[in-house]
């Protein structure tokens, strides 16, 4: 059975075909079996006929072909007085007319098409005397209602169906659109990290061979340790490629702990700044909390860019603010901008402050930088949790 049912949703001419066939059929045995004998003559023929074609046709003109089929009844049996197929055409009209109209329209046609029924039954055919309420006359108006019933049933069906499709094909896009944004953050995360280590172990690196070429002949010494240090920074920056590429190799729960930097590790962070010729000029003050690794990261890499920065465009002079407040802590790092950044500087943010902007405020900090007196000022603050909130 189902896969006869496949085969006529497969090609929707066929089960118009088998629709009106059975129509035909079962409206001819329905008159046959009528107690009342009625002389059947070559009349039926094409009646029977054109109910077929009728009801083959019922999807494209379904309301015209409705009128067309009652009004073929009418004539019928107002000529022969006798019941014929184009009645129970036009009741599968009737249904496939009201799928297409809203309910009030519908129940209005069902309502024209009852009366109209039970008129040709009362008047047309059935024995004289018949009253008004005889079940003979009374069943075309039960079935011009079950006609309208079973078309509302479908178009409710129908609707139903496509309003649960609709929400599904909505949740499916707002999946994907989900998945987008997270591989976008995912993107941008990795983008921050690479930018963020290259810049700083790459100036690094660029500063100490600078100062080892200048240094090899003069002092071989001194050009050996800016040597060591730029080979740390190589390092470096091979110690966190790896664990950036390890965390893209492996999938959820499986991904390795990564050995990125925390905001512990500032000291050193600090003593290699100054090992590459910047002068910092550190101030930590406050009761130290504990901060969640993400924003022990992102407290890190503004440091990490802001010193990167400072070494980049200042005078090599850099003065660093930490403060540990009640909720968490505030960073704050100023240096006067050396004659060339001054002359090309176009007011437009690089890629470091939007990245050190972007880590604060995704990390429900607070992130600004402004001009005082010729220095150029970052102010960054994060959230921080106190050790008794953290085993919570």
């Amino acid at each position: 059975m189902p896969a006869v049912v496949a085969w006529l949703r497969a090609d929707l001419r066929r089960f118009d075909l088998v629709v009106a066939a059975l129509t035909v059929g079962l409206s001819t045995l329905l008159i046959l079996a009528l107690p009342t004998d009625y002389d059947i003559g070559w009349p039926e023929v094409p009646a029977g006929v054109g109910a077929f074609v009728l009801v083959v046709m019922r999807r494209r003109w379904p309301l015209a072909l409705w009128c067309v089929a009652i009004v073929s009844a009418v004539v019928f049996v107002t000529l022969w007085g006798r019941p014929t197929t184009l009645v129970f055409a036009s009741l599968v009209l009737l249904a496939t007319a009201c799928l297409r109209l809203e309910r009030l329209p519908a129940v209005a046609l069902g309502l024209v098409s009852a009366v109209v029924v039970y008129l040709i039954a009362l008047v047309g055919f059935l024995p004289e005397g018949t009253s008004l309420g005889d079940t003979d006359a009374v069943i075309g108006i039960v079935w011009s209602a079950l006609a309208v019933g079973v078309a509302d049933a479908v178009r409710s069906w129908r609707r139903s169906t496509e309003a649960a499709e609709a929400q599904r094909q909505l949740e499916l896009l707002a999946s994907e659109a989900q998945v987008r944004e997270q591989v976008s953050e995912e993107r941008l995360s990795i983008a921050r990290e690479l930018h963020d280590l290259l810049a700083h172990n790459l100036s690094v690196m660029n500063v100490q061979t600078g100062a080892a070429l200048h240094l090899l002949r003069s002092d071989p010494d001194q050009a050996e340790t800016s040597l060591i240090t730029a080979r740390d920074a190589g390092r470096s920056i091979l110690d966190e490629l790896r664990d950036l590429l390890s965390v893209l190799r492996h999938e959820g729960s499986d991904a390795p702990q990564s050995s990125l930097p925390s905001f512990d590790e500032l000291p050193e962070l600090v003593d290699t700044m100054r090992a590459s010729g910047l002068d910092v000029q550190w101030a930590a003050s406050g009761e130290e909390l504990v901060l969640a690794p993400a924003v022990s990261l992102a407290a890190y890499r503004i440091v990490q860019e802001a010193l990167t920065n400072a070494a980049k465009h200042g005078d090599h002079t850099v003065s660093l603010a930490t403060e540990w407040e009640h909720d968490g802590i505030s960073v704050r790092v100023s240096n006067r901008l050396g004659a060339s950044t001054k002359s090309s500087s176009d007011g437009v943010p690089g890629h470091g402050l939007v990245g050190m902007r972007e880590r604060a405020i995704g990390n429900g900090g607070r992130f600004a930088t402004n001009n005082e007196n010729g220095r150029f000022v970052i102010d960054a603050w994060l959230p921080a949790t106190r050790v008794g909130e953290i085993k919570q």
